[in-house]
């Protein structure tokens, strides 16, 4: 059984106290909005780097809503008469019993008001709790992934984890899985929209954490199943699988949610290898990873043989590389926060991994399969991701899939010449100008998307008027011979560069395409979206 410390699990033996606190909490304002508002900041999560002097002044009220803030979001201690004041009707000893606090640090009666607090008359948290997107979710603390036995560590709510929420599929799902839950999140967005999730960890102190949250959020329709890789789901098939792995490519196996324990980027190949088996026809599996790039060979080579039979179209997002050095130090200052005296003999322990794997750099990416039978033959899609997500984006990637589904099934450019294509509602033209003596004149563009995916891309003068003419009224070969007589030039030679340029402006999601039965709804006139970090 997993602990948060003193061989305590974590958890309330009577099934209505989870209740209570979900309430108690509520009440109090602790949420996503509450504490934003209280501590001035954009959300719950973005306090790092913040001045705890500044946060611990904006928290000074002593009401509630404070009073959790310090204990479980500044992790500083807390007046033991405030905290039960803020939890009746329940008790500190509740609390303590399930895992929450420090044990033994509550004295009875009030606190006598002074600047110096008596000894035995604060407490402390045991675990780390976060108000996110309607949902409360406990996780360790970050201090004790520098404990001796930290190997199980639960993480809280970090970059690929966000990235990974933004960009999953959430269409209506029969079943649904969560590989590699940690502390539950994605599982809980995904139950928004699934009948069933299953959140399987093969971490015993994970699967604990995904399990409290889920009674914590009142998630009915959530199984927390302990077990490695596919294990605990064997016969069962999902419409949907998403998975933030233990991607890191390392010498070491120091902590479960980290480092998979097998060579270089295998972990995350076995995922792909076998995820097809559990996914049901037209379902997809979403993976953030890492991956090798080996000396002498092509990362879009090498990553072609993963997917090599396994059934499923497949999209790989690349978001960022980094030499072998460089990500060896990113990894290792990410858990050695205070032992600087260890650092160089371990960078030179995983450099030297990599030298004799000959592993050159690693790259960070989203992979997204769907299962498909039948012909046309399977594709594989490869390139690089936009420099960031605008909110959800998982109806944008599933749009992905019904584009390259079309542009597979339309490969000869003269039969291009009658479709009606239209402009993407989020597309929008970024000109620069130049002085002439005709006055400005347009030089360049930029073509941008505004949600979802924002893609980028250079167009000159005419094609963004070719571009804006996509109305899905007109066919394409009409929009050609209008584009070829302004600008004075024969449409046979115009053409063949014109067709090659709204191919890759379709496959980005610029132009559509009439798409019949493709499930995908047609994207909405979006308002100016809110940027989520990557």
């Amino acid at each position: 059984m997993a602990t948060t410390g003193g061989n305590r699990p974590l958890g309330f033996r009577d099934p209505e106290s989870y209740a209570r606190l979900r309430g108690i909490l509520e009440k109090a304002g602790f949420s996503d909005r509450g504490v934003a508002e209280a501590l001035g900041v954009n959300t719950a999560r973005s306090l790092s780097g913040k001045d705890l002097a500044v946060l611990l002044r904006r928290t000074s009220g002593g009401t509630a809503r404070d009073t959790f803030i310090r204990l479980f979001l500044l992790g500083v201690a807390v007046e033991a008469e405030a905290l039960r004041r803020a939890i009746e009707p329940m008790t500190p000893d509740t609390w303590i019993e399930a895992g929450l606090i420090e044990a033994g640090l509550i004295e009875a009666g009030p606190v006598e008001p002074g600047p110096v607090e008596p000894a035995g008359r604060l407490v402390t948290a045991r675990v780390q709790v976060l108000p996110l997107e309607g949902l409360v979710l406990a996780y360790d603390l970050p201090r004790r992934i520098e404990a001796a036995d930290a190997e199980d560590y639960v993480m809280g709510i970090g970059s690929s984890t966000l990235t990974l929420a933004n960009a999953m599929v959430r269409r209506p799902s029969r079943l649904s899985l969560d590989l590699g839950t940690g502390c539950g999140y994605l599982a809980f967005l995904a139950a928004r929209h699934s009948t069933r999730v299953v959140a399987a960890d093969r971490n015993a102190r994970a699967i604990e954490f995904a399990a409290f949250n889920a009674a914590l959020n009142e998630l009915g329709n959530v199984e927390c199943l302990e077990g490695d890789l596919f294990e605990p789901v064997r016969a069962r098939q999902f419409d949907l699988v998403v998975s933030n792995p233990p991607f890191v490519i390392s010498p070491e196996t120091r902590y479960i949610y980290r480092d998979g324990g097998m060579q270089g980027d295998q972990f995350t190949q076995t995922i792909v290898r076998r995820v097809s088996e559990f996914l049901a026809e037209g379902g997809y599996c979403q993976i953030l990873c890492n991956w090798a790039h080996v000396a002498g060979q092509d990362w879009r080579d090498r990553l072609a043989g993963w997917f090599a039979g396994t059934g499923c179209d497949a999209w790989v997002m690349r978001t960022d590389t980094l030499d072998a050095p460089s990500y060896a130090a990113k990894w290792i200052r990410h858990t050695e926060r205070r032992r600087d005296d260890d650092f160089d003999r371990r960078l030179e322990q995983w450099i030297g991994y990599y030298e004799e794997a000959g592993i050159e750099a690693v790259s960070g990416g989203l992979i997204t399969m769907r299962r498909r039978s039948g012909s046309p033959a399977h594709w594989l899609r490869l390139d690089d991701g936009p420099e960031k997500m605008l909110g959800p984006a998982g109806e944008c990637i599933e749009l992905a899939f019904a584009l390259r589904d079309f542009l597979e099934s339309h490969p000869e450019p003269e039969g291009w010449l009658s479709l009606r294509l239209r402009v993407s509602p989020d597309a929008r033209l970024h000109q620069r100008f130049v002085p002439s003596p005709e006055g400005w004149q347009a030089v360049e563009g930029e073509l941008r998307l505004e949600r979802g995916l924002p893609y980028t891309g250079g167009v000159d003068p005419y094609v963004a008027a070719l571009v804006a003419r996509c109305d899905g009224q007109r066919p394409l070969g009409q929009l050609l011979d209008e584009l070829a007589r302004s600008v004075e030039q024969d449409v046979a030679s115009l053409a063949p560069a014109c067709l090659d340029i709204i191919r890759r402006l379709v496959e980005r999601g610029f132009l559509l395409p009439p798409i019949p039965n493709s499930g995908v709804s047609t994207p909405p006139v979006s308002t100016p979206p809110v940027s989520t970090p990557q």
